[in-house]
């Protein structure tokens, strides 16, 4: 059981999450995080709190695949076919395939988020450099950062993200958008999704550090598509940032599996509410959900016809 006392200290009130714990006839109070100078807390806020303090926001307990050997299989086959379609093809054409897929990543991962830009104001925004009537500065930010941070994930996919490589994805994702106190930085406030709460901003830097080593923990014992796919669906449980988390959380998730030689996934918005329940789903402990979901649309992406 935790609550929060105010201590004071050199006349100033501050704010401590604690512990109580039983020890005989007698109660004590364990600090467990500094909250910081006094201030209201609503009960929102504290609920996170609680939710992370209990670990009821950490899903990643296992490592177990949730898909079938065939279905990995699968997901294997339809890459490894793109792979060698696009190293058939001339250099000029490579890069058009590249245009083509980054706009359709952009437009649709944007679209979620709530931007209108369709995939072919994307593509010649982006590389005709022609602008969209009508469209918000927002909008327009929102495509040429996705941009410019998937060119970061492509210059650093041989390496295994870290937490300054998330940060610096959330500084140029949200570049011009976002004010520069929080940008690349973890969530200093609580931050919610409608009115699911997300992890406590007090838990967030060692829930980002725990998710990272359950990752390279799982590639040794999870189908590489699967620790992807999983840990997705924890990165937006614990929403680290203040805002642009879809988006950093589909890089990061594209970037895990570049890392391991594998064609990136873009979600389409036409899809969003099947997304979002699978995301649900596995909050509640069907982490299943999420990985069905990424499965299906990736053999869907990638799978030829003849």
């Amino acid at each position: 059981m935790v609550s929060i006392v105010t201590k004071i200290i050199k006349r100033i009130d501050y704010l401590y999450l604690v512990e109580s714990i039983r020890v005989g006839p007698k109660v004590k109070q364990k600090m467990v995080k500094f909250i910081g100078k006094k201030r209201p807390i609503s009960q929102h806020e504290f609920a996170c709190m609680q939710l992370s303090y209990a670990r009821e926001d950490w899903i990643l307990t296992d490592y177990i695949d949730q898909l079938s050997y065939q279905e990995h299989a699968q997901m294997a086959t339809v890459s490894k076919q793109y792979i060698q379609y696009v190293q058939r093809l001339d250099f000029m054409s490579k890069e058009k395939e590249r245009e083509r897929f980054l706009s359709m990543f952009i437009a649709e991962s944007n679209a979620i988020e709530g931007s209108t830009l369709t995939h072919e104001e994307t593509f010649n925004y982006l590389f005709n450099d022609i602008s969209p009537k009508g469209k918000s500065k927002k909008e327009l930010y929102m495509a040429s950062n996705l941009l410019e941070a998937w060119k970061y994930v492509e210059k650093y996919q041989k390496v295994f993200p870290n937490t300054n490589h998330i940060c610096q994805l959330h500084s140029l994702v949200n570049r011009g958008i976002e004010t520069e106190t929080t940008l690349g930085r973890y969530k200093p406030v609580q931050n919610y999704i409608g009115d699911v709460y997300t992890t406590s901003y007090l838990f967030v830097e060692e829930r980002m550090t725990q998710m990272l080593s359950w990752i390279r923990k799982a590639y040794r014992e999870v189908d590489d598509f699967e620790v992807a796919f999983q840990s997705h669906a924890q990165f937006e449980i614990i929403h680290p940032f203040v805002d642009g988390n879809g988006r950093v959380g589909r890089l990061l998730l594209n970037w895990l599996l570049l890392y391991k030689k594998c064609m990136p996934l873009a979600i389409p918005f036409s899809k969003r509410s099947s997304y979002i329940s699978a995301l649900q789903n596995s909050r509640a402990g069907k982490i299943d959900a999420i990985s069905r979901f990424c499965y299906q649309e990736y053999v869907a992406q990638y799978e030829f016809v003849g």
